[in-house]
């Protein structure tokens, strides 16, 4: 409406001026300017008001319209109908009204404006073009498109010997492989784009924010600052304070408060720096790493090191842990040097002396196999210098004890030992309780293997396979030497009591 408003104040007063003109004949071309009728105005000295076909050459540039008033001694002008521009740069301007500064260079053109450079062509309202260096500036909204991408804002600024744009306000960038939405942004045909604010990006495979960063979109790398976070189109979502993603290989590092989560399966990771590989299916933790599954009930891991794997479908394959492991579940707890764990078979793996808290028994052994099921365990299988503790009276050092080559164990719904078949040169040490749980003495037992029944978490009966020695004793004819089996560990002081044993953070 003010674009409309303008062109008839100045048609207007070209229709005054023109009856007022004081002039001999028309003259129809002169140095620099030309046009179908040229006339002087009154009381405006060294301006002249051309009409019809006009052009106007200064410092290089071309200005084409129907109408025009020009300044000849400084080569400026306000000219409208039929506007084109044409810089010595090359830089094509159309729109309705120019007002154009012949000292500085300054071109202000309102409605409907579009600038065309040859690589990029915008679009607004109202536009400041500064012909000495090339830089367009408008604050109205605005559209810029290159190739095939298109940029909208409410202001920017654009620097076209550089090649770089300037967006503020609103930003959007949409292009056939990504959309950016974000507050601020410094947009590079030719390299890098910089934002700053809250930047969401969008690509065939990947949505991702942060409040600062750059996106390289021939180079198809991501840096992201500040709340940041990659999501894949399946399940995985990678947050951190800092993350570099290599888009093309699907290759990205995340630092600080770094989280791995996997809304399928329920699994989230946490560290102060990670590396993941999609293309690889593997992703690798350092620095404080712990993370939990929830598949079921909840399981949570630390170590030194956590490394997962999985497959093209996103899916997890296998978690690796690496020294001072850690795990805590309600019901089950474990420390081990190194552990492996199969999604797939929900089989869990233990290595380097293992120790095992199921409810009031402590189970270690060289290595030990645990089959979950919604990460219950639910059958467990030791090798090699098997032990399993619990603790009758702390205070007087008595210990149930069971001691063999290697056990099977299978265990109830709550997680607790059903039965326990220990194998191969078995040995026990059982304090023997009546009803009132008054005790009768200690039963030492030597046997090829034996088996244990539990109720309740209490031991139910004992079954000797192949027995070598059986003797039940009173308690004052045993030392504490005697007491205890070669080779006993009792290490309370190293069961994780909750999931802040293994991280403060969670």
């Amino acid at each position: 409406m003010w674009v409309r408003d303008r062109i008839f104040t100045i048609l207007l007063k070209s229709t005054l001026c023109l009856l007022l003109a004081v002039v001999a004949a028309p003259v129809l071309k002169a140095q620099g300017f030309q046009g179908d009728s040229i006339v002087t105005i009154p009381g405006r000295p060294g301006i002249y008001r051309l009409i019809g076909h006009v052009k106007i050459v200064h410092a290089g540039n071309t200005i084409l319209s129907n109408f025009a008033d020009y300044e000849q001694a400084t080569g400026s002008c306000q000219a409208y109908g039929d506007l084109r521009i044409r810089t010595r740069d090359g830089v094509r301007i159309t729109g309705d009204v120019l007002d154009y500064n012949g000292r500085t260079g300054s071109y202000v053109v309102d409605g409907n404006v579009v600038l065309d450079d040859g690589r990029m062509t915008m679009k607004t309202p109202s536009l400041r073009f500064e012909g000495r260096d090339n830089t367009a500036h408008y604050t109205q909204g605005g559209e810029m498109i290159s190739g095939q991408t298109t940029m909208t804002s409410q202001s920017g600024y654009y620097e076209s010997k550089k090649e770089l744009f300037h967006c503020f306000g609103n930003v959007v960038i949409v292009n056939p492989d990504y959309t950016i939405w974000t507050d601020t942004l410094h947009y590079s045909q030719t390299s890098v784009t910089q934002f700053q604010g809250n930047t969401n990006i969008e690509t065939t495979s990947y949505y991702m924010f942060g409040r600062k960063g750059w996106f390289d979109q021939e180079g198809e790398r991501v840096s992201l600052q500040h709340d940041a976070y990659v999501k894949n189109r399946q399940s995985q979502i990678l947050y951190g304070d800092s993350i570099y993603y290599n888009l093309a290989l699907q290759d990205g590092q995340a630092f600080r408060n770094v989280l791995l989560l996997d809304t399928a399966r329920g699994c989230c990771i946490r560290s102060e720096y990670a590396r993941n590989s999609e293309t690889d299916g593997e992703a690798l933790f350092t620095q404080s790493p712990h993370g939990l599954m929830i598949e079921g009930d909840t399981i949570f891991v630390s170590g030194d090191t956590l490394y997962m794997t999985y497959d093209s479908a996103r899916t997890m394959k296998e978690i690796f842990a690496y020294h001072h492991v850690k795990i805590f579940r309600e019901d089950m707890q474990a420390v081990c040097d190194s552990l492996v764990y199969h999604h797939r078979d929900s089989v869990m793996y233990m290595y380097r002396e293992p120790m095992l808290w199921l409810q009031d028994y402590q189970l270690d052994a060289d290595t030990v196999k645990l089959w979950l099921s919604g990460n219950k365990p639910y059958k467990a299988l030791a090798r090699n210098n098997v032990f399993i503790v619990s603790e009758v009276s702390a205070s007087q050092g008595y210990y149930n004890q069971v001691k063999g080559r290697f056990m099977w164990g299978y265990f109830d719904d709550s997680a607790h030992f059903r039965t326990a078949h220990v194998h191969t040169k078995a040995q026990s040490i059982y304090y023997v309780l009546d009803d009132e749980n008054a005790l009768i003495g200690v039963n030492k037992t030597e046997s090829e293997s034996l088996k244990m029944y539990f109720q309740n978490n209490e031991i139910e009966g004992v079954n000797l396979i192949k027995p070598v020695s059986s003797t039940l004793f009173q308690v004052e004819e045993l030392t504490q030497r005697q007491r205890l089996l070669q080779g006993f560990r009792w290490k309370p002081f190293r069961r994780p009591r909750s999931k802040f044993d293994l991280s403060e953070k969670w």
